[in-house]
């Protein structure tokens, strides 16, 4: 497989809307679509490439359905964010089941010498939500700003 194919089989999108943006991310299953989407919140408010795994925070939420975890997993991140500090490098989605998320993220808390904020984000909302399950997976979130 050529490395384009492998860079289209996942990822992530920014979408044009009125004062805030969306996120359409992709992956072969949920579990890759639901990181990618974590991703790219995680850009959206700090440059990922400037941050190191110091830190490892487990998240572990339910919800009624998988358009529900989405929203649930994106403010969860939100919150520790707000509330921590952190800037995350990555994520990893241990069990997706459709009513259950476990993950870990992993980053750093925030150096303002080594971090700079690039766009703050408050909610992430049910407008527009959609959770294709796939394959390949495709989920899409609008993030209040």
């Amino acid at each position: 497989m050529d490395a384009g194919a492998v860079t289209r089989a996942r990822g992530y999108r920014y979408l044009e809307h009125t004062a805030d943006v969306g996120i359409e991310a992709w992956g072969p299953d949920l579990r890759a679509a639901f990181e990618e989407s974590a991703m790219a919140l995680a850009a959206l408010m700090v440059d990922p490439a400037t941050v190191e795994d110091r830190e490892e925070w487990r998240i572990a939420i339910d919800g009624g359905d998988p358009g529900e975890l989405l929203v649930r997993w994106l403010s969860e991140l939100i919150a520790l964010v707000d509330s921590a500090g952190c800037a995350f490098r990555r994520f990893a989605i241990d069990v997706l089941d459709g009513r259950r998320l476990e993950a870990r993220a992993w980053g750093e808390r925030i150096d303002p010498a080594r971090h700079h904020p690039r766009t703050a984000v408050k909610a992430a909302t049910y407008h527009a939500l959609a959770v294709d399950a796939g394959p390949p997976a495709r989920v899409t979130v609008i993030l209040d700003l």
